[in-house]
């Protein structure tokens, strides 16, 4: 069970994240340690494909990587509440392959919730392939507000 609903989170995570780290987006589902976050596509994200001389825009590395981090901080906000302060730790990403140019799909869950640490998967998806694009794992260190 989620402790906030999507528009409570949605709200916390612009509270919380540098504008920066605001790409539009959009909380799909949440619930039971997981959450479902879709950044539509936008043509600043992308490159050329370069490595592999397809001529094919593809998404940027960085941006991929802020998706992933955005839904596993999500999802350990959406699972605590907004009392608790995530903040990461180790953070390894596999490309498995070129990221094609749709919507970008981040499948977050937690594997493991301890007192001061936090254990995730992540699986990046491009909307409409059933086939991951990244793995991450990460950890987070946990701390409550009120203490």
């Amino acid at each position: 069970m989620s402790k906030l609903k999507k528009s409570e989170l949605k709200d916390l995570l612009l509270k919380n994240l540098p504008r920066v780290d605001d790409h539009g987006e959009v909380i799909e589902t949440i619930g039971n340690g997981k959450i479902r976050i879709r950044l539509p596509i936008r043509e600043d994200y992308l490159g050329n494909d370069i490595w592999g001389k397809t001529g094919d825009s593809i998404y940027s590395g960085p941006i991929v990587m802020g998706l992933a981090d955005t839904a596993m901080y999500g999802c350990i906000l959406s699972a605590l509440g907004q009392n608790f302060i995530p903040v990461i730790v180790t953070f390894t990403i596999n490309f498995l392959r070129p990221i094609s140019a749709n919507d970008l799909i981040a499948e977050a869950r937690i594997l493991r919730l301890g007192k001061r640490l936090v254990y995730l998967e992540t699986y990046l998806y491009s909307d409409g392939t059933s086939e991951p694009v990244a793995h991450i794992t990460s950890t987070y260190a946990i701390r409550d507000r009120r203490k």
